[in-house]
């Protein structure tokens, strides 16, 4: 059952609390970090690689409430080695909700510094090499703080149901995302962990997309597409509704509404044998 859900009135305070957003200076991760900070948080994080837009959002937030601390980690999602040094830019003693929102699609073959496939090397491995070095703050926020609420929030889409049967390919990253909140959730029960679709959004992705896919996102989407305030909501609501409301490891369609998945969505297996791959790839970092 969708959820009527209003950001401006249905977000609680957020005093005290530590967000963590990436993608932040565009689209998505910029309209949550906007909303976010309307309701009093503690401290926003967020990564990019544009300082000039990132100078742009802080300005914004400090109008907002000048109160709300706010800091930018410049970091390449496609370079383990520029996420470790953003990771350790991190300097709170806790952290609440980490939304993994930093993605690419339908973007030129190409592959990231580190050799993936640029797409699932930003979509998966980006949010996941952050996540990993961060979960230390993370589970000490939910062990030492009574009552806590520690969240994990990561972005996917319907597309994650076009990849071919059996397995992960390396463009596959919609489901790969699916796959890491599911692990997640089985691993850290400690951590609520979702993953959110937030509809077909009018964003930077689709205006880059060429003219034949653009087409087809348009064609599909006959009642046109969601601006980028209606986008944010599904993260927003899935990053401070009440915990009661979440299932940790359940797939929320807009607004809030429990999704079915297909294929390999569901595939705990699977869901193992990437999170414990995704690991292996980024050993080096020393992860605790």
């Amino acid at each position: 059952m969708k959820i009527n859900f209003n950001p401006q009135t249905d977000i609680p305070s957020l005093q005290g609390k530590v967000f963590l957003v990436t993608g932040g200076t565009a689209g998505l991760g910029r309209e949550t970090l906007i909303q976010l900070a309307k309701h009093k948080p503690d401290h926003l994080y967020f990564t990019g690689r544009n300082q000039k837009s990132a100078d742009a959002i802080i300005s914004d937030i400090n109008a907002i409430d000048a109160s709300v601390g706010v800091t930018f980690l410049q970091c390449d999602f496609g370079s383990r080695a520029s996420i470790a040094r953003a990771a350790g830019k991190f300097h709170s003693d806790r952290l609440d909700v980490f939304i993994a929102s930093a993605g690419l699609m339908a973007v030129p073959a190409d592959v990231t510094a580190d050799g993936y496939e640029i797409q699932f090397g930003t979509s998966h491995m980006g949010n996941f090499t952050l996540l990993r070095l961060l979960l230390p703050a993370m589970l000490r926020t939910a062990a030492e703080r009574p009552g806590s609420d520690v969240r994990f929030v990561a972005l996917t889409s319907l597309g994650y149901a076009l990849h071919p049967k059996g397995g992960i390919l390396f463009d596959s990253s919609k489901l790969a995302n699916i796959l890491m909140v599911k692990e997640m959730a089985r691993r850290y029960p400690g951590i609520t962990s979702v993953v959110v679709h937030p509809g077909t959004v009018k964003t930077g992705l689709v205006d880059s997309l060429s003219w034949v896919d653009r087409m087809f996102v348009y064609v599909t989407n006959p009642m046109g597409l969601m601006t980028v305030e209606q986008g944010a909501c599904n993260m927003l609501w899935a990053s401070t509704t009440e915990k009661g409301d979440l299932e940790s490891g359940q797939f929320y369609l807009p607004v809030g509404d429990p999704g079915d998945l297909s294929r390999d969505g569901g595939n705990m297996e699977l869901a193992k044998k990437l999170w414990d791959w995704s690991e292996r790839e980024i050993a080096e970092l020393n992860l605790s």
